[in-house]
C-alpha cells in the first residue's frame, strides 16, 4: 500500500537561529514524502499566509521549487464565482440564471472583494439594502442569496476561506404567497370562452396540477383509461438549451432525477381528453430522450403524438397561448386579482394544490403529485397548512385521550 504524503515544516533561511514565526521575511522549506516513499523539497513564500493543510494542497499539485498562483492569496469573489460557475451541472436555464444574478448582481457588490476578507456584518449589512430596495421583489433578492451561498460554500469545502460569513445569517424576507384561486366557475367559464382545440389546456392545469410546458407537452401515450391517471414525463422547451427550436423533452421541470409523476385524473378530464383525440387527432412529432448528465443536443431522438398545435401548425407556443387566447379570455370573463392583474396559468396549479391540502391531502402525496419537495410546498402553502390544526385537531385529540373505564362488573 502506497505510503500516505507526509510535511515537515522548517524556516528555508541560512539563519536557523531565527524564531519561524515573524522573525523572517524569507520562505518556508516543506519537506514531502509523496506517495511513492521519495522525499522532496519545496518552498512556499511566508507572504502567502497558508495553513498546513493548503501546503499540503499547493504541494500535492506543484513541481517543487514552484511558488504557488498569486491569485490564491488575493483571490476575489467574482474570480472564485467564476471558477464555481464553470463547474456547475445544472440545467442550462438554471446556469442562465445563476450566470445572470453574478453577472448583474453579485459582482457589483463583491467582485472586487477579497474572499477572505467578507465579513458576516457585511453579509447582513447587504441583506438589509436588498430587503431597502424598492426596485427588486424579496422573492428575486432570495435568488441572488442563494446564489451567493453556494459560492461562498463551495469556496469553505474547497479551503479558499477558513469561516464561512453566510453561517446563521437570515436571507431577505419573503412573505407569503398570494398567488390566485380560481373558482371551479371561473375554469369552466374559461373553458368555454376558449377555442374549441385548446380547451382542454387550462384544465389539464386545473384538475392535474401541471406547469405550462407539461400541459403543453401531453401525449396521447400518458393517458391511463383504466387506472384514471395521467403521466406527466414530458415538457415542451424553447430556450437556448434546445437552440430556440420548440421541442418535446422527456424531462420534468424540477428535477432531472424524476423521470415522471402519476396524478389522479378526473372522470370529467378523462372525457374531454377523449373527446379532444377525436375531433383533433394528435400529430406525430419529435422527442428528446433525455439523459442525465448530457446535453440536448447529444440525446437521442424518438416520437409521440402530441395533443397541441397551433393554427400553422406547430407545437404550442407560450406567447401564442397566453397573448391570443389566455388574456383575451380572462379580460372578457372580467376574471382579476386583487391588485387587478390577471391571473396567470401557473395559478392553476396553485389552485389545484390549495384545493387539496384544504380538504386535508396529505402534503407528501400532493408533493408527489406536483413534482414539489415537502420542503417547498410547506414554504409555499404554509398558510394553508395552519388549518389543518382546525381540521384535523380533534381527531388528533380523541386517539390521546383516556381511554373510558369500563362499566361491566368484574367476575367474583
Amino acid at each position: 500500500m502506497a505510503r500516505k504524503p507526509t510535511v515537515y515544516k522548517r524556516c528555508d533561511c541560512p539563519d536557523q537561529n531565527r524564531p519561524k514565526k515573524g522573525g523572517c521575511s524569507h520562505s518556508w522549506a516543506y519537506n514531502l514524502t509523496n506517495g511513492e516513499g521519495k522525499r522532496t523539497r519545496a518552498s512556499i513564500l511566508d507572504s502567502a499566509g497558508l495553513t498546513q493543510a493548503q501546503a499540503q494542497a499547493v504541494l500535492d499539485g506543484m513541481t517543487p521549487g514552484m511558488a504557488p498562483e498569486p491569485v490564491e492569496a488575493n483571490l476575489t469573489f467574482r474570480q472564485w464565482a467564476a471558477d464555481w460557475l464553470s463547474r456547475r451541472r445544472a440545467k442550462e436555464t438554471s446556469l442562465e440564471q445563476y450566470e445572470i444574478a453574478i453577472r448583474l448582481h453579485l459582482n457589483p457588490r463583491w467582485g472586487t472583494q477579497r474572499l477572505k476578507t467578507i465579513k458576516k456584518a457585511q453579509v447582513e449589512s447587504w441583506i438589509q439594502e436588498m430587503e431597502a430596495r424598492e426596485s427588486i421583489a424579496n422573492s428575486t433578492a432570495e435568488g441572488h442569496w442563494k446564489v451567493f451561498q453556494m459560492i461562498i460554500k463551495d469556496a469553505l469545502q474547497n479551503g479558499k476561506i477558513t469561516a464561512n460569513p453566510t453561517y446563521e445569517v437570515d436571507g431577505p424576507y419573503v412573505g407569503e404567497s398570494t398567488a390566485y384561486v380560481f373558482t371551479p366557475d371561473e375554469c369552466w367559464a374559461i373553458h368555454d370562452e376558449l377555442p374549441a382545440p385548446y380547451r382542454l389546456i387550462p384544465m389539464i392545469g386545473f384538475g392535474c396540477g401541471t406547469r405550462q410546458a407539461e400541459a403543453f407537452a401531453v401525449c396521447n401515450d400518458v393517458i391511463d383509461w383504466n387506472r384514471s391517471l395521467l403521466t406527466v414525463r414530458r415538457q415542451l422547451l424553447k430556450t437556448k438549451e434546445t437552440g430556440y427550436k420548440r421541442l418535446l423533452v422527456n424531462r420534468l421541470k424540477t428535477s432531472p432525477r424524476l423521470n415522471s409523476k402519476d396524478v389522479p385524473t378526473p372522470a370529467y378530464l378523462l372525457e374531454a381528453v377523449a373527446e379532444h383525440i377525436e375531433r383533433f387527432q394528435p400529430r406525430e412529432t419529435e422527442v428528446v430522450l433525455w439523459e442525465h448528465r448530457k446535453k440536448i443536443a447529444d440525446c437521442n431522438r424518438g416520437s409521440a403524438r402530441a395533443l397541441f398545435w397551433t393554427p400553422r401548425g406547430n407545437l404550442m407556443c407560450r406567447n401564442y397561448f397566453n397573448e391570443d387566447l389566455w388574456k383575451p379570455a380572462l379580460r372578457k370573463l372580467g376574471i382579476k386579482d386583487e391588485t387587478g392583474n390577471l391571473p396567470t396559468f401557473h395559478d392553476l396549479r396553485h389552485t389545484f394544490i390549495s384545493t387539496c391540502l384544504q380538504n386535508g391531502i396529505p402534503e407528501h402525496t400532493v408533493a408527489a403529485w406536483v413534482g414539489d419537495s415537502v420542503d417547498e410546498l410547506r414554504r409555499t402553502y404554509s398558510h394553508l397548512l395552519k388549518d389543518h390544526a382546525e381540521t384535523h385537531g380533534a381527531v388528533a385529540a380523541s386517539l390521546t385521550a383516556r381511554p373510558k373505564l369500563s362499566l361491566v362488573p368484574s367476575a367474583a
